[in-house]
């Protein structure tokens, strides 16, 4: 049940750090999520995938493929700690699927996820919605995949 509860906690945590964009809510439900968890170590151990999807975002806001009204914003890093919990818990199933199975998902699920936070004004695509949305869909193709070998690499034994 957990896990369900998690993925579906994500997707208010995403939503609330798109609309509101401030933290300290997301500090709060990030909180929450650690106070909750059946594993809040291995939580933490996946942290370092925030630091380098922070650390793409920041390349891509450098390159100029989107913009935030106030340079890069704290809520967008607050987001990728959101994210790496979830990869834990409400997205573990993703371990199960080939690679190409999990690319299609990141090219789908990751691409989107900035295409939407454009649509509510969260971030600019600064190159069009088409090519930037192709551009996103290549990069989590397989950056999605990557993450999750990460992410197994990280936990050292299974849970």
């Amino acid at each position: 049940m957990w896990p369900w509860a998690q993925l579906l906690g994500f997707n208010l945590y995403w939503w609330l750090a798109v609309t509101w964009q401030q933290a300290a809510p997301l500090l709060l439900l990030l909180g929450l999520h650690l106070l909750c968890s059946p594993d809040a170590r291995g939580d933490l151990r996946l942290w370092p995938l925030a630091l380098a999807g922070c650390l793409l975002d920041g390349l891509l806001w450098r390159l100029g493929l989107f913009q935030f009204s106030h340079g890069f914003p704290l809520w967008l890093g607050l987001l990728w700690l959101g994210f790496a919990m979830t990869l834990g818990q409400g997205l573990r199933w993703l371990l199960a699927l080939p690679r190409w199975q999990q690319g299609l998902l990141g090219m789908v699920g990751g691409a989107g996820s900035y295409v939407a936070g454009a649509a509510m004004g969260s971030v600019h695509l600064s190159w069009g919605i088409g090519i930037s949305a192709f551009t996103l869909a290549l990069i989590w193709m397989w950056w999605l995949p990557l993450l999750l070998w990460v992410m197994v690499k990280l936990e050292g034994e299974p849970r």
